[in-house]
């Protein structure tokens, strides 16, 4: 295989881990024996390899631009990691509501619990456009930090609403068949998907650059740039995000993956060359939303305690304060109006 990565886009160790892992790399015969199976379907584990780069929000145009002309529009210098490469990119939308517990046990684990809904916006004909699943998202699942674990469940939108676990906001969206195992996967993270709610919700405008060899998913560098609302506070964020496809890497056996992770240190490094203000920030965008809220609404975590994050039940509790106090003010100014009555009505007799 004849892979020749610039100079000016990666450090000498690098390039020299990168040479040997090629010289390693082995025959597809020679992989057969070792590669992991089962990351295709539901409910099984896949292994996500991503760098997260972190951009200032007034920054992203100027690193769209760079990522489709030099990835897209021209491909001689991916074609200089790998000949069989090709890139192609679209823009999609993401909506993705995550849920917790009161105490946030999934955010403290750094885990994404989350509903997502897709759309293809240059090809909205995309098998994948439309698109409805739940996913887990591990952290800390090896010494990589860049590693994370991915679990999907199929969404099943019910007509009837018949039981209890179908009219949960979390478990009623997933098929009935996936239910149990959804169970199972929360409680070995320490959680029971009963008490899970929804805690906040993130859009995303993801334009996406994808990277195949011999046409068939290497990796993708996505282009995110997401904002929030929760109550009255506002987040937004640019993150630039390196991705192995997560199929192709989790199949792979140790060489062909140790291959994929230096094809995608090459990206980042060339992306951190052209832009020396990324910063690496791998902590997910849940926490990072989380966070930016924390900082702006008091006493947060114990609105989602108390459930009162849901903007309908913090109006209701509001109204009800209100209604009381102005009920309290109506009593005592009534007492008041009676107690001066019944001094005229005496005086008078």
């Amino acid at each position: 295989m004849n892979i020749r990565i610039p100079m000016t886009a990666i450090s000498i160790p690098a390039a020299c881990a990168l040479c040997l892992a090629v010289l390693v790399h082995p025959a597809h015969g020679q992989e057969e024996q070792t590669k992991p199976r089962g990351a295709h379907g539901y409910d099984n584990l896949r292994i996500e390899q991503e760098d997260r780069l972190s951009a200032p929000v007034e920054k992203a145009e100027e690193i769209w631009q760079f990522m489709q002309k030099h990835f897209v529009e021209d491909q001689s210098w991916i074609k200089q990691l790998d000949p069989e490469f090709t890139a192609n990119f679209s823009a999609e939308d993401f909506t993705d509501t995550y849920f917790d517990t009161s105490t946030l046990q999934a955010l403290a684990g750094a885990h994404g619990i989350r509903y997502r809904r897709r759309l293809n916006l240059t090809n909205p004909n995309d098998r994948k456009s439309g698109r409805e699943l739940l996913q887990i998202k591990i952290s800390d699942i090896s010494g990589d930090a860049l590693q994370r674990g991915e679990i999907k469940f199929e969404i099943d939108r019910r007509s009837n609403m018949n039981t209890r676990e179908d009219r949960h906001p979390m478990i009623g969206l997933v098929r009935p068949a996936h239910r149990e195992g959804l169970r199972t996967r929360l409680a070995d993270l320490g959680m029971d998907a009963e008490t899970m709610r929804p805690i906040l919700t993130i859009q995303d405008r993801r334009t996406r650059v994808y990277i195949l060899k011999d046409g068939k998913p290497f990796m993708s560098i996505s282009h995110d740039k997401a904002r929030s609302e929760l109550l009255w506070a506002k987040f937004e964020m640019v993150e630039i995000e390196p991705e192995l496809n997560e199929i192709a890497y989790t199949e792979a056996g140790p060489e062909t993956r140790a291959y994929m992770e230096k094809i995608g240190a090459a990206i980042s490094a060339r992306m951190r060359q052209e832009f020396p203000y990324l910063e690496q920030n791998l902590t997910p965008k849940y926490n990072r939303a989380f966070a930016a809220f924390e900082e702006q609404i008091p006493y947060l975590r114990l609105l989602v305690k108390t459930n009162m994050i849901n903007q309908d039940h913090l109006f209701a509790l509001i109204f009800a304060l209100v209604a009381g106090i102005g009920y309290t003010v109506y009593r005592s100014h009534r007492a008041l109006a009676d107690r001066k009555h019944r001094r005229v009505s005496m005086a008078g007799a």
